[in-house]
């Protein structure tokens, strides 16, 4: 008797594993790398930055220490001199540590006296320097004769401490500041008129009331003749010819790539400080500039 085929059944099969996982760990390792990339170069980019801004504060520093040697040479060299200086506007060369400064210094006087200053030529300031229409002019200059003649403590006007004060006036914004601001002076103690010899090429255009083509002819034949300038084509109710001891001066070093820096000294010679100098530094400050396109234009701005 023949045994019975049965039929062949498979045993029944163990389910299957899943795939590896080696595509989703690949694309995990890739986001971290690129991840660690960003970081990376986020890291050397702000070490770039950090080392370049050292470099400019260091350009700085050295430029100013430059400039303060230059101006205290030429303040040596006035007080020096048997004559007192005129005011007139003057430049000089100074050679210091294998660089050389330029240093332009004029009468105080040569500049826009913002505490004693005539209404009519505050609006010529706002006007012709400020780049704002006649009749605005004319309201702003009113504003800040107001704002000057405010009573304090004692009863007398208060005044401007500074030139950046300005910007107290109601309607007086930073734009129009910065643009008059290396025109103007809060340290005169006079009648509020400018001195023409003294005056750069900006504020003579003011009292040329607004050509600058006269302007900048009166500058080049100061410059080029040591007779005294015809100013007669100059509003009259502005000029003063008096001369002062307080002067303006501007000491400039290069920064390359036509950018240099400008120390600004307001100093009052005869009358020592605390360092028993015989002069006495009101006010300084500088200020990172494009080189000046012509001579005797300030290029100076706000701090």
């Amino acid at each position: 008797m023949r045994a019975a085929l049965l039929p062949f059944v498979s045993a029944p099969r163990a389910p299957s594993e899943p795939p590896p996982q080696r595509g989703l760990a690949l694309i995990a390792v890739l986001w971290i790398v690129a991840a660690l990339s960003l970081s990376a170069t986020g890291l050397i980019y702000s070490a770039k930055q950090e080392i370049r801004t050292a470099a400019r504060q260091r350009s700085t520093v050295a430029a100013n220490a430059l400039a303060d040697a230059a101006l205290r040479l030429v303040l040596q060299q006035l007080v020096a001199e048997a004559t007192p200086p005129t005011g007139r506007w003057t430049q000089a060369s100074v050679e210091f540590a294998g660089a050389v400064i330029n240093v332009q210094f004029h009468g105080l006087n040569g500049l826009i006296d913002i505490n004693n200053a005539p209404p009519a030529l505050l609006a010529a300031l706002f006007q012709h320097a400020g780049n704002i229409p006649p009749g605005a002019a004319e309201a702003l200059a009113a504003a800040v004769v107001e704002w000057r003649k405010r009573p304090g403590p004692a009863g007398r006007p208060v005044g401007f401490d500074a030139p950046e004060d300005l910007l107290q006036v109601p309607g007086f914004d930073y734009g129009l500041y910065a643009r008059i601001q290396p025109l103007v002076s809060a340290s005169l103690r006079g009648g509020g008129l400018v001195n023409p010899e003294a005056a750069s090429v900006a504020v003579l255009t003011v009292l040329a009331q607004g050509n600058a083509a006269l302007a900048s002819q009166l500058s080049a034949a100061r410059e080029n003749s040591p007779q005294a300038m015809d100013s007669t084509q100059l509003n009259a109710a502005f000029k003063d010819s008096s001369a002062g001891r307080a002067l303006r001066m501007v000491a400039t070093v290069p920064l390359g790539e036509a950018v240099v820096l400008q120390r600004t000294w307001t100093v009052a010679l005869g009358a020592p400080g605390a360092t028993a100098l015989p002069w006495r530094v009101l006010d300084q400050y500088h200020a990172i500039a494009a080189m000046p396109a012509l001579p005797g234009v300030p290029a100076t701005g706000p701090r």
